[in-house]
């Protein structure tokens, strides 16, 4: 498998595994993978939309270790101005950069910032 291979899995993946984890939080979750846009809001497809009685209360985006950087703040700010709480899932590893670059660029208070990380366990 390709890096850029991992990377489409490790995002859907994560973007299943948050809309699993919410789902007892939000009644309605909706979800645009990699190779699945099913679900645009405002011209933008956020990876997560949460939602709860046809209200929806938040949008999340998910970013793997390759996505947090520079290049990304612009995705950010577009989906922040959507005027919905917006999430931005990702690694631990990424988190202080993350933060850093939210700062920079004026986001730190209008979006809010989210870890995840995967363990594997082998035995």
């Amino acid at each position: 498998m390709a890096e850029n291979d991992r990377e489409i899995f490790l995002h859907d993946w994560v973007v299943e595994e948050i809309q699993r984890k919410y789902s007892k939080e939000f009644n309605e979750i909706k979800i645009n993978t990699t190779h699945k846009k099913d679900h645009p809001l405002k011209d933008e497809y956020p990876d997560i939309i949460f939602g709860n009685y046809g209200q929806i209360v938040m949008i999340g985006e998910v970013e793997t270790i390759s996505n947090v950087n520079p290049s990304s703040v612009d995705k950010w700010k577009t989906l922040q101005s959507l005027g919905y709480t917006c999430t931005i899932f990702v690694p631990k590893s990424k988190l202080k950069l993350t933060r850093d670059l939210c700062f920079e660029n004026k986001l730190i208070e209008k979006i809010k910032i989210s870890s995840f990380s995967v363990e594997i366990p082998i035995n």
